[in-house]
């Protein structure tokens, strides 16, 4: 009996030992066992950059300066997307503000690291929205955005070059003095007429006199030269096909006409028409000119190598041109159904009306105070320059492919584009907007939300297309030129902003390293921001959706807001007060007690929130469980300066352990809480943890991840590099090939 008793005695002993021995073996587990992990993330033991950030969105500065036509009376709506708000769908709102003359908007913002443009749209006093795109530079932290109207250097967008188109608009009275100009006929011009075949002779002229008909023909291609033919009266020939040789040329004057089936030109020389000309074809061959100041009407035009300047009323039924050195310029009235231009150059100085336009490698210039007018454009790597105060319009459908093609405005003043419809087919920055440039476009082809099919280089902007912003005085080459639509103003102000998801994903096994399969704690963050018309921020809405728990330990989640002192928090209303408050005690404004910064529950107990008792894995078996919606209200003292989600320090805590302070485990490059243990921090830094940062492995390797998209986090036990291909090469790279990984499950 006794020794029975003894023997009892002994296993309870021995009990008590082991679970004694097994709790202090756990807490030293955690506190006081140096460890170290050799092993790397990647199973072919790939290492990670050590300078690596793990970041998949920057924080940027921004400052917005707008061109205020009110004189400072009225607030403009400041609004910076990832994407086209006023084209495409699923722009995110990075931020947002008021601005005038006198008040820039100045914010901060997260960026994806993997977006290359953010997208300003302004709303002016009278309600009109314009969108101009501001390329990101990756070295630089800050963006600084001037007027549209301004000339200044400073602007933010890295391809901004403008230019002043080199051509120059010849006033009427300039163009009606050239018109005048008699065409002086030597006084020894062999006289023609009648129906005769004529052979000309070098050096000599020959007329058509006023009030003769002419019907025969000129043979002016036989090897003669600077032979000159003079038009005073009617040369008409329907049959025939009149050929220009060596430096010969033909003058139409402005009594005189001719009507024939074409008029070529192959060497040097040139035809010019002060009066009237009816063709079926007119050719240039080689480096020739042809001028028109009177009325030319021809089925066909195939300009090759020479020049066509129109001064008078030229109308053209198909035009076409395939050589760099071709220059067509309008100066007067032309209007032509088909025009076809490769290498081309087409220089509207005045109004010019083209049905159909199709160019490749083409040149199309437009003068200040001229128009061209088209019904359709189809262009390809084609370079549009246009001047201040000019206007391109295209009133059915302008299509730009894969060649890239450039429209430029102008350095100082501005220009417009009037486009009705605006086809890219979905290639790759098919049309780059630039300059002081406004694009009237309500059905353009939008961005795809990572995709870039049309490039707006700030100051170039875009509005819809019926409210169009640019004032362009009527002149007699402009059709009546723009004018702004009227309206009363009023204030664009923002009260509330409302900012795209984030998720944030943890491995919870920290200081050791985890699994990596990112879904021990998945939460989706919304911010939605109030602010006063200074853009201060006087109280956030935060939106928060538990997503998963895939992990066994009991875990806490909450925020810290970084550079917001506690005292600073007027108040925190937690939607569910049953999530919160027990395990991270909450002062009477409802943030975290014994903080230096403000820190606000997400909620206590992971598993509970889901309405499970024990540890089990939630949602990364199967989706079994609906996310667990919660909301977190918080009024601010004094109003902050920004707020972004580079402002929400995010982290988890295994609070089961709490020997010295508690395990949290926050996201690379974040700092952590007062509470955090710090021995663990000191004993396993350069050991198990990073020597520069707690909270990332000695390998460099984080517990933590944001992503600015709802996360489709890896299942249970599936590495995070397995569920996406692209991960790997973003980290191998130092995050600078495939940003976009986690859109590639």
């Amino acid at each position: 009996m006794y020794q029975g008793k003894r023997f009892h005695l002994f296993l309870v002993s021995l009990v008590a030992i082991t679970l004694i021995a097994s709790s202090c073996s756990k807490v030293k587990d955690l506190y006081e066992e140096p460890d170290t992990d050799s092993s790397t993330l990647f199973p072919d033991g790939s290492n990670v950059p050590s300078d690596f950030k793990w970041n998949s969105a920057q924080s940027m500065d921004i400052r917005v300066a707008v061109d205020d036509k009110f004189d400072g009376q009225y607030f403009y709506r400041v609004e910076i997307f990832d994407n086209d708000p006023l084209l495409g769908q699923g722009a995110n709102l990075l931020a947002a503000g008021q601005a005038k003359k006198g008040q820039d908007f100045v914010g901060k913002l997260m960026l994806p690291t993997m977006a290359k443009y953010l997208y300003l749209r302004e709303t002016s006093p009278l309600g009109i929205a314009s969108v101009t795109m501001i390329a990101v530079d990756p070295l630089k932290s800050n963006i600084q955005v001037a007027p549209t109207s301004s000339s200044s250097s400073n602007r933010a967008s890295v391809a901004r070059a403008s230019i002043n188109t080199t051509i120059s608009n010849t006033n009427s009275a300039t163009v009606s003095a050239l018109a005048a100009t008699p065409v002086v006929v030597p006084n020894d011009a062999v006289q023609i007429s009648g129906n005769a075949n004529v052979v000309v002779e070098t050096n000599k002229s020959y007329v058509v006199k006023t009030g003769t008909t002419f019907t025969g023909k000129i043979d002016a291609n036989n090897g003669t030269d600077n032979v000159k033919i003079y038009v005073q009266g009617t040369w008409k020939n329907s049959s025939f096909e009149f050929n220009l040789g060596s430096n010969n040329s033909l003058y139409v004057t402005q009594t005189g006409s001719i009507d024939l089936i074409n008029v070529t030109q192959n060497t040097t020389g040139g035809f010019v028409n002060y009066g009237t000309a009816a063709l079926s074809k007119m050719e240039t061959k080689n480096n020739t000119s042809y001028v028109n100041y009177g009325i030319l009407n021809a089925d066909k035009a195939d300009i090759t190598n020479g020049s066509f300047t129109n001064y008078g009323v030229a109308t053209i039924q198909n035009l076409s041109s395939t050589t760099n050195g071709t220059v067509i310029r309008n100066e007067g009235t032309l209007t032509v159904k088909n025009a076809t231009l490769t290498n081309a150059t087409l220089e509207a100085v005045c109004h010019t009306t083209i049905q159909s336009l199709t160019t490749n490698g083409a040149t199309i210039s437009i003068s200040s105070g001229a128009l061209l007018s088209l019904d359709k454009l189809d262009a390809g790597g084609t370079k549009f320059n246009l001047a201040s105060s000019s206007i391109l319009a295209v009133t059915t459908l302008a299509k730009f492919n894969s060649q890239a093609s450039t429209m430029r405005g102008p350095a100082s003043g501005q220009a417009l584009a009037r486009l009705k419809k605006v086809d890219v087919n979905n290639q790759y920055m098919a049309i780059t907007y630039s300059g002081n440039l406004e694009v009237a476009s309500s059905d353009h082809t939008p961005n795809g939300e990572w995709n870039t099919f049309y490039v707006l280089n700030s100051p170039a902007k875009l509005v819809p297309y019926d409210k169009s912003t640019v004032v362009i005085a009527g002149t007699s080459c402009n059709a009546g030129g723009n004018n702004a639509p009227g309206g009363n103003p009023n204030d664009q102000t923002v009260t509330e902003v409302n900012l795209g998801t984030y998720s944030y994903a943890f491995e919870d096994n920290w200081p050791n390293k985890g699994d990596y399969d990112m879904n021990d704690f998945v939460v989706d963050m919304n911010i939605t921001k109030f602010q006063n018309t200074a853009n201060k921020v006087t109280k956030v809405t935060l939106k928060g959706k538990l997503r998963s728990v895939g992990a066994s330990k009991r875990l806490a989640a909450a925020i810290q807001l970084d550079g917001v002192p506690a005292g600073n928090v007027k108040s925190v209303t937690y939607s569910k007060k049953d999530l919160v408050g027990a395990n991270l005690a909450l002062a009477a404004n409802g943030t975290e007690t014994g903080q230096t910064n403000a820190v606000v529950a997400i909620v206590d107990d992971a598993h509970k929130a889901f309405g499970v008792a024990d540890t089990r894995f939630i949602s990364t078996q199967s989706g079994a469980y609906a996310p667990v919606d919660v909301v977190i209200t918080i009024e601010f003292t004094t109003p902050l300066d920004n707020f972004s989600y580079n402002t929400l320090n995010m982290f988890i805590v295994n609070y089961a352990q709490n020997v010295g302070g508690r395990n949290e485990i926050h996201l690379v490059g974040y700092a952590a809480t007062d509470k955090i243990n710090k021995s663990i921090v000191s004993r396993e830094s350069g050991k198990l943890l990073s020597a520069t940062d707690p909270f990332k492995t000695i390998k460099n390797e984080p517990f933590a991840l944001a992503l600015p998209v709802s996360f489709k986090y890896p299942t249970e036990g599936q590495k995070v590099y397995d569920a996406y291909p692209l991960f790997k090469d973003w980290v191998t790279s130092g995050g600078l090939q495939n940003a976009n990984w986690y859109l590639n499950k």
